[in-house]
């Protein structure tokens, strides 16, 4: 009985063995995918801060580029009168040379 008992013994110490080893893996998987999802979630949120930077940078594009255009609108309007006056004056003009001119 001595002989079954040893065995059972080194049986069960190997079993033991094997779960402590089985259960240290599982640990360090755990830490791997925990790292891998600290990793993950440290992405994630730089993601996102560059994203809010360039949402930011676009509305401030957005910006200008309104500007720019009412800017343009203005130019445009101030060139439109400018020939308006340049019209009349030339008319202003004709009629005095025909006034002035003897027949």
């Amino acid at each position: 009985m001595s002989g079954t008992t040893q065995r059972l013994k080194a049986l069960s110490a190997l079993a033991l063995s094997l779960a402590l080893l089985g259960g240290c893996a599982t640990t360090a998987d755990l830490q791997q995918a925990r790292s891998t999802a600290d990793e993950a979630a440290a992405e994630a949120s730089q993601a996102r801060t560059e994203a809010s930077q360039a949402r930011l940078a676009a509305e401030q594009a957005t910006r200008t580029a309104n500007e720019a255009r009412d800017l343009a609108a203005e130019a445009n309007r101030k060139a439109d009168a400018a020939l308006e006056e340049t019209a009349r004056l030339r008319e202003a003009m004709d009629r005095m040379y025909e006034r002035g001119t003897p027949k």
